[in-house]
């Protein structure tokens, strides 16, 4: 078991912390099992796992998701995306929901309701426990940090730690005012990320031309051969780019169309490293990182509309390009990071000092 295995690696390394990047398909009694030995633990939350099944707050029929207000309401949703993938059955529910198999420990139960909402119920119990356990919650957006005190983790013990980047591996390429507007994508190809979206805004903007970069596959991923369907002739699927520079070199603006609320994009900080600017959504960690007229432009969440809007502007003025791509400032830099992240385990090593 994980939980065992575990213990055997504390016991021989005896640290005086652990830094959990993620328990998921690991075990949610990990932060727990450094409690009962007197070590400190720390976990940075990169996305919304813990309180959401679906990682992403977003719901199956495709829109944001408010929050996990009740076991009811987690379960309808775990429901709905069975019936999406032709498994509407009531069985096995704890494996979909990514929980560890092993028994309850501490004589947690869950709410009486039918196997899907007993699932839910033990998951939302296990995972609470687990956030109660550790000693300090890195956030690395307000928004993500906000949610998590707001649906009952330890708001004292939440920090907020923006990640940070190798600065000095990123270097963006000329702009060309008398050119067309070099729209790009940078990242996974995904629905939620609201390619599409991107796709059928610069379809619709005279002066504009997108390269997506990332793996592409239409061949064997449904979204993708949907995606390269209805992308018009202004946009090139680039693929898989092993140099993470390559696609900021390319593009005068980077754009960003989640779906989700997202946390804190490494895409947008590597854009800004290259001295590029963003367009994104208006809502989560992309719109912390992005300040509308700056260093980029923000539109509403989903919206193609507004993306088109978005692009037409830029396309029509290079001035603006221009003034946005001076106002970039460069991210955090990886050592500063390092640093903070080490003098957070400093104070992690205090509470847990404090309370054993």
């Amino acid at each position: 078991r994980t939980a065992d295995r575990f213990r055997e690696v504390l016991a021989a390394f005896d640290p005086d912390a652990v830094h959990f990047q993620h328990v998921k398909h690991l075990s949610a009694d990990l932060p727990r099992l450094c409690a009962e030995r007197g070590v400190a633990s720390v976990a940075t939350l990169h996305d919304f796992w813990t309180i959401c099944h679906r990682e992403q707050l977003y719901r199956p029929e495709g829109r944001p998701c408010s929050g996990p207000e009740s076991v009811e309401k987690c379960a309808a949703c775990l429901r709905r995306a069975r019936e999406q993938n032709g498994t509407a059955t009531e069985t096995a529910a704890g494996a979909e929901l990514g929980v560890d198999a092993e028994p309850t420990t501490d004589g947690g139960t869950a709410a009486r309701g039918g196997p899907v909402v007993d699932a839910v119920a033990e998951r939302d119990a296990r995972l609470r426990r687990a956030l109660a356990a550790l000693d300090r919650l890195v956030a690395p957006s307000r928004f993500l940090g906000e949610t998590f005190a707001e649906f009952g983790a330890p708001a004292e013990r939440l920090v907020h730690l923006r990640n940070g980047i190798r600065v000095d591996r990123f270097d963006g390429g000329a702009f060309d005012p008398d050119g067309p507007l070099r729209v790009g994508y940078a990242g996974r190809i995904t629905e939620t990320k609201g390619v599409h979206l991107l796709a059928e805004a610069a379809r619709r903007v005279d002066g504009v031309s997108l390269d997506v970069f990332g793996e592409f596959d239409p061949e064997s991923d449904d979204y993708h051969a949907r995606l390269a369907e209805a992308a018009g002739e202004r946009t090139t699927f680039r693929g898989w780019y092993e140099a993470r520079p390559e696609p900021y070199r390319e593009v005068d603006v980077l754009v960003l169309p989640s779906l989700w609320y997202e946390n804190s994009p490494l895409v947008i900080q590597e854009a800004f490293a290259s001295g590029v600017p963003v367009v994104t959504g208006d809502a989560g960690g992309m719109a912390e990182l992005v300040t509308d007229g700056e260093d980029g432009l923000t539109f509403p969440l989903g919206d193609a509309d507004a993306l088109a809007d978005r692009l037409r502007r830029l396309a029509r003025n290079p001035d603006l390009v221009a003034d946005l791509r001076e106002g970039v400032e460069a991210p955090k830099r990886l050592a500063d990071h390092a640093e903070e992240v080490s003098a957070l385990y400093g104070g992690a090593v205090e509470r847990r000092e404090e309370v054993s």
